[in-house]
C-alpha cells in the first residue's frame, strides 16, 4: 500500500521554494487511481504522478502546495516546469520511455484543451485515462495501445473536429489490459469527472 502521508509531505516540501505553504495539506488526486489500477503499492511512481499533476496545476489551475500571488505568473510557470521535470525524472530514471511518452502526450493534449478554453472535466478525463495507460504499460500492454486515446484526439484536432473527450477516453480505456478496470470506469463516469472538476480548481 502506498504511503500517502509521505507522498503528501514530499509534495508540500517541494513547494516551499515557490511560496508560502497552502493552508491545507494537498489532497492526492491521480496517484491513488494509478495505485488502484496498478496494485503494486509503488510510492515513487505515485509521487511522480502527483508531482507531474502539480506542475499541471501550477500552469493551468491552482496549486495544492503553496500560495502564489495572482500576478506572479513567472513564478507559477517556473514552479510548473520544476514539478513536471521532477516527476518525469523519477519515471525516466527507471528507463520507462513508453510511460514518459504517454505523459508527454497527456501534457500536449491538456495544453491544447486550455488554449481553446475547454471544460476542465475534459482534462480530467485525459488524466484518468492516462493513469490506466500507465498501469497497463506496466502490465505489458503495448505502447501503441496505451496511446490510443491521444492518437484519436490528435487526429480530431488535425481535422478540426470537436470530440467528447470523456466518451473517447471511455472507449479507448476498454482496450487497456487492466487487472481491474472498475476504478478507471468509475473515474471516467460523467458524474465523477464533473463533481471533481467543480469542487475546486484542483
Amino acid at each position: 500500500m502506498v504511503d500517502a502521508a509521505a507522498v503528501t509531505a514530499g509534495l508540500s516540501a517541494a513547494g516551499l521554494a515557490f511560496g508560502p505553504p497552502a493552508a491545507d495539506p494537498p489532497i492526492l488526486r491521480w496517484g491513488p487511481l494509478f495505485d488502484a489500477l496498478d496494485g503494486d503499492g509503488d510510492d515513487d511512481y505515485v509521487t511522480a504522478v502527483e508531482l507531474i499533476y502539480e506542475g499541471y496545476l501550477f500552469h493551468y489551475r491552482e496549486s495544492r502546495v503553496c500560495e502564489t500571488p495572482a500576478d506572479a505568473r513567472e513564478t507559477t510557470l517556473l514552479a510548473g516546469d520544476f514539478f513536471y521535470a521532477r516527476g518525469l525524472r523519477l519515471i525516466a530514471a527507471r528507463g520507462d520511455a513508453d510511460a514518459v511518452g504517454l505523459l508527454a502526450r497527456l501534457m500536449a493534449a491538456c495544453s491544447h484543451l486550455r488554449s481553446i478554453g475547454a471544460p476542465f472535466a475534459a482534462d480530467d478525463a485525459l488524466w484518468a485515462y492516462t493513469m490506466g495507460g500507465l498501469a497497463a504499460l506496466r502490465g505489458g500492454t503495448p505502447a501503441a495501445t496505451a496511446v490510443g486515446l491521444f492518437e484519436r484526439f490528435d487526429a480530431a484536432v488535425a481535422d478540426g473536429i470537436t470530440v467528447d473527450v470523456r466518451d473517447v477516453a471511455r472507449a479507448e480505456a476498454r482496450r487497456l489490459d487492466l487487472r481491474d478496470a472498475a476504478p478507471l470506469e468509475r473515474a471516467l463516469s460523467g458524474h465523477a469527472l464533473s463533481a471533481a472538476s467543480e469542487a475546486s480548481g484542483r
